[in-house]
C-alpha cells in the first residue's frame, strides 16, 4: 500500500466542501485517501454508527483539521455516493508537506488497523493529532542538526537500534544513549571541527564511553533532504510502523514551525559520508568537573577537534549496545 500513489491517481472533485474523489485503501476498508476541490489531502475513515462521547472534538491546526461524523459525497468506481466519515484533511498545498501527510497517513492506517474498535480509533487519532500540534511550536533544534543525526541513522548497519536509542525529546543531552554508550553528534557548515559541547556531554559517568559524531555539511540545490533520509530510513527497517512513528514524531517535535522551510532544505550528502569522523570524548578539550562550582549550571563552551586523531571504530569491540552499528 502506497497512499501517497493511491492520492496521486485522483483528479479534483467539484467545488463544493463535502465533496471528494476518493480511492479504498487496499485491506483497509474502513478508510479512503482522497483529494477535495482545493487539491487538499483528505483522509476518510469511515464509521458504521455515530461515534457517542468522541473524547476528541472538531479541530482545525495549523495545517490539519478534523470533523466527525460528517456527511460526505463521495466520486468512487465511476459512481457519487453519500457516506458518513470522521474527515481529516491536510490544509497545504505544498507537495514536501502533503507526502509527509500522507506517510503519516499510512502509519494511522496501520496502527489503527482493517477492523478497529472505537477506542483504537479514539487513541490513533489523539496520537496522531498530538504530532501535528508541535507544527506551532518553537523549533528546538536547526535542520542542519537534525540531518546529521538522520544521517547518521541512514548510514549505520542496523537502523531500527539507533533509532530505539535516539532521544524522544530534542533537548536531551545526548543524541543517542543507550546507558554506557552514548553518542552526541555534531554539524559543521564552515567545514571546521570546531563544535560546542555542554559540560555533561564531556563529563559522563566514569563508566559510560561518548562518542562524539563530527560532520561537514553543506547546503546544495542538487543535494538531499530530510524526507528523503526518512524514506531510506524507513525502508531499511522494512517500514516498520512502530519505528517510522517515532522517526515521524521526533521530526515534527524537533523543526515545530520551521518544518516547511526547513523540509525542503537539502545537503550534499558525499561531502557528509566522506567528512564524518568519530571521536572519544576523553580526547577533548574541556572543562573537568571538579572545576565547575556547585551552583554553576548549563556551562557551554567550543572544543577544536581539528589536531585530534578520529577513532578507528575497530577500537571498540568491547562495547555491545550502540557502537557495532556505526559505520564509517
Amino acid at each position: 500500500m502506497k497512499i501517497i500513489d493511491l492520492f496521486d491517481s485522483l483528479s479534483l472533485p467539484e467545488n463544493d466542501i463535502k465533496v471528494f474523489n476518493a480511492i479504498p485503501i487496499p485491506e483497509y476498508p474502513n478508510f479512503r485517501v482522497a483529494i477535495d476541490f482545493e487539491g487538499n489531502a483528505v483522509l476518510l475513515l469511515s464509521v458504521s454508527k455515530r461515534i457517542k462521547d468522541f473524547s476528541l472534538k472538531n479541530f482545525r491546526l495549523k495545517y490539519l483539521q478534523l470533523e466527525q461524523n460528517l456527511e460526505c459525497k463521495i466520486y468512487e468506481n465511476d459512481s457519487f455516493k453519500l457516506q458518513t466519515f470522521t474527515v481529516v484533511t491536510f490544509r497545504c498545498s505544498d507537495r514536501n508537506l502533503q507526502e509527509y501527510f500522507l506517510r503519516i497517513s499510512e502509519t494511522l492506517v496501520n496502527t489503527v488497523g482493517p477492523n478497529p474498535t472505537q477506542q483504537q480509533v479514539i487513541d490513533s487519532l489523539k496520537k496522531f493529532v498530538e504530532v501535528f500540534k508541535t507544527l506551532t511550536d518553537s523549533p528546538t533544534n536547526t535542520v542542519n542538526g537534525l540531518w546529521a543525526e538522520l544521517f547518521l541513522i541512514e548510514n549505520s548497519s542496523n537502523p531500527k537500534e539507533l533509532i530505539n536509542y535516539w532521544h524522544n525529546l530534542p533537548e536531551e543531552k545526548f543524541d543517542f544513549n543507550a546507558g554506557t554508550e552514548r553518542i552526541e553528534v555534531k554539524s559543521s557548515s564552515n567545514f571546521e571541527r570546531k563544535h560546542i559541547f555542554s559540560a555533561e556531554q564531556l563529563n559522563p559517568p566514569s563508566d559510560t564511553q561518548v562518542l562524539i559524531a563530527s560532520i561537514f555539511l553543506k547546503q546544495h540545490s542538487s543535494g538531499n533532504n530530510i524526507q528523503y533520509l526518512i524514506d531510506r530510513i524507513s525502508k531499511k527497517i522494512d517500514y516498520n510502523f512502530e519505528i517510522v512513528d517515532k522517526l515521524n514524531t521526533i521530526v515534527f517535535r524537533t523543526l515545530g514551525s520551521s518544518l516547511e522551510h526547513s523540509i525542503g532544505v537539502k545537503f550534499d550528502y558525499d561531502i557528509a559520508q566522506q567528512s564524518l569522523c568519530f571521536y572519544k570524548h576523553q580526547d577533548i578539550d574541556k572543562i573537568e568537573e571538579v572545576y565547575i562550582p556547585n551552583n554553576v549550571s548549563e556551562v557551554k563552551y567550543k572544543s577544536d577537534l581539528t589536531n585530534i586523531e578520529p577513532l578507528e571504530l575497530s577500537s571498540l569491540k568491547k562495547f555491545n549496545k550502540l557502537f557495532p552499528y556505526i559505520n564509517l
